[in-house]
């Protein structure tokens, strides 16, 4: 392993995220929004520096679906490169830490299986990590890393149906916008509590609220309006259902 990286509370990255969800199927609580990752060598980037590193989680334009928004998420600059090892790997596995891999991905600004192998070779090497074992979740987390913690627990394939999750929490929660949403199912991820899925069934109230959410207004009520041939209440609470089943709008 060939890492000439100090350990550091490093500012939050996170993975530009895909927007295939062709046959994605729905998760159990919580599930939806972790990562199974096992590979026997990872090459990857280091953490380096964000574009738009300010505007983490939050929404782009309005597009015609949550896939949509895919394109806005931060991504991170091409950095050299480093090794990890199928031992380092083991050696993560085998720690007190072995749970912690969101905790120190964030932390470092990494991917979790990154984070996995910078951790296993440290702990070869001998050298501390962010916190002591049994104490990522009391840690304490910038309002950033919390949401970087929401799609570092994500994947290419799962980002359209997390972020219906999302969108479904924040308009049961009451946030002001989905952003916070994410940032809150990133916080509950870090403290390795249970993420409660989403409703099943919204009121009308609620559909029209997930509408404006998204970041669409009055312009694309009316629009929708005209196309379905309804008043722009109905038209909100109509699109404002479909966004919450994850389905797309015709805008």
């Amino acid at each position: 392993m060939n890492d000439t990286n100090d350990f550091h509370d490093a500012t939050t990255t996170t993975k530009g995220l895909g927007t295939d969800r062709a046959g994605a199927p729905r998760r159990s609580t919580g599930s939806a929004f972790r990562r199974v990752a096992a590979t026997a060598v990872v090459t990857c980037a280091l953490a380096g520096s964000v574009a738009g590193l300010g505007a983490l989680g939050v929404l782009a334009a309005p597009g015609s679906s949550p896939a949509a928004q895919a394109a806005s998420e931060p991504t991170t600059a091409s950095v050299p490169k480093v090794t990890y090892t199928a031992a380092d790997l083991a050696a993560f596995a085998a720690s007190p830490y072995a749970d912690d891999a969101l905790n120190l991905a964030v932390v470092w600004g990494l991917d979790t299986t990154t984070a996995k192998g910078k951790a296993g070779a440290a702990l070869t090497a001998g050298t501390a990590l962010p916190f002591e074992p049994g104490a990522a979740t009391t840690a304490t987390y910038t309002d950033e890393q919390r949401s970087a913690a929401f799609f570092a627990a994500g994947t290419e394939g799962t980002f359209a149906q997390d972020f219906t999750q999302a969108l479904g929490l924040a308009v049961a929660w009451g946030s002001d916008d989905v952003s916070t949403a994410k940032a809150k199912v990133g916080g509950l991820l870090l403290a390795h509590e249970q993420v409660p899925a989403a409703p099943t069934s919204y009121t009308d109230d609620q559909d029209a609220r997930a509408f404006g959410l998204v970041g669409y207004g009055d312009a694309e009520a009316a629009q929708l309006a005209g196309l379905w041939q309804s008043d722009t209440r109905s038209a909100m609470v109509r699109a404002g259902a479909a966004l919450l089943a994850g389905d797309d709008l015709p805008l």
